[in-house]
């Protein structure tokens, strides 16, 4: 599945963090340093294990274990509040189409 920011949202820097605003619903997100990283991995669609990679690598101390499990969450909770939408690859719509055909 790739994860990208809804374009709805609109993003503010704040030190570390980021301030998200979803104008349509009419609420608002402080992300800490670690969902900013994540935010801005999604600036294009982006799969939540490249992140996770990316995450790991980036900050000092964190395990891929832990990273993925950060990465999952936080792209979780940005889905179900309306701040971050998803699409499935080519492949992925592929093999539902071949798993829909096998159960006709």
């Amino acid at each position: 599945m790739l994860y990208s920011q809804d374009r709805s949202v609109e993003s503010a820097p704040l030190q570390h963090e980021t301030i998200l605003l979803q104008p349509q619903a009419k609420t608002f997100c402080l992300l800490n340093q670690t969902a900013a990283f994540i935010w801005n991995e999604i600036a294009a669609p982006s799969s939540a294990e490249l992140i996770a990679q990316r995450l790991a690598d980036a900050f000092e101390g964190v395990s891929s274990e832990q990273a993925s499990r950060d990465v999952e969450s936080t792209l979780w909770q940005l889905v179900s509040l309306g701040f971050v939408t998803t699409s499935v690859t080519p492949a992925q719509a592929l093999a539902l189409k071949m798993i829909d055909q096998a159960v006709r």
